[in-house]
């Protein structure tokens, strides 16, 4: 299932990028993220649920295609940290924070964007890998990286989901000569651990065999894009 709902998704993007004006514009991008997990079962994962956002970077490459004079379409690739800082308590009972830290690639295959003059405002999928994923499980800063936690990444079915999945929405200003400014929001839907009732970060709630708890992110970023600058300018002074 996984694998056709990404299929489906390349597909729908070439064939889309088929239909373009032939003026397609290739970029590059980073900034700077805040994550934070969601979910009715975040008891599983911080003593309380309580939780407050992890701060991270992300950086890529990005490609927008023209559809019309106001619509275009954007694809990108990402690499993007996700997480939360978590709330446990170690064994003296002492409450400390732990980094939860996680690594993804997230692909953006089909994003419709609506451009008016210099602003774009956009929105659509995105699907994600999971690269590594960390978490601090003491007050001595120690982390915690074993694979019988967090699985490996060509284990599928135990622990740690490797795939995300979920909607972004989000904002841009390009000026004339190619730079960029953008905020964006993403919302996963695909939940973080798949054999949740195997893996308990926080011993003080029992396990549920499944856990409601997934992905979030707000990101500011900077970019460049290559090409079609000129062009404008000299359309500008007409």
């Amino acid at each position: 299932m996984k694998k056709t709902f990404f299929l489906i998704l390349i597909l729908s993007s070439c064939w889309i990028k088929g239909q373009a004006q032939g003026e397609t514009r290739f970029g590059i991008k980073a900034g700077f993220t805040s994550a934070n997990v969601y979910g009715s079962d975040l008891s599983q994962l911080s003593t309380g649920g309580a939780t407050s956002p992890l701060s991270g970077f992300h950086f890529g490459i990005f490609v927008n295609s023209k559809i019309s004079k106001y619509f275009w379409i954007k694809s990108e690739v990402l690499t993007i940290q996700k997480g939360s800082v978590l709330q446990f308590n170690d064994n003296s009972g002492k409450p400390y924070k732990s980094n939860f830290k996680s690594q993804y690639i997230d692909v953006y295959p089909i994003s419709p964007t609506f451009h008016y003059k210099g602003f774009q405002l956009m929105a659509g999928p995105y699907v994600g890998m999971l690269i590594k994923s960390s978490y601090q499980y003491d007050s001595l800063g120690k982390l915690y990286t074993n694979s019988s936690i967090f699985g490996s990444n060509s284990s599928l079915n135990v622990y740690r989901q490797k795939i995300d999945a979920g909607i972004v929405v989000g904002a841009e200003y390009e000026f004339k000569w190619g730079i960029s400014i953008g905020v964006r929001y993403t919302k996963g839907f695909v939940p973080l651990f798949e054999n949740a009732s195997a893996l308990v970060i926080n011993p003080s709630s029992p396990a549920l065999p499944s856990q409601k708890i997934y992905n979030e992110n707000l990101s500011i970023s900077i970019g460049y894009s290559f090409g079609g600058h000129q062009k404008e300018k000299e359309i500008a002074r007409k």
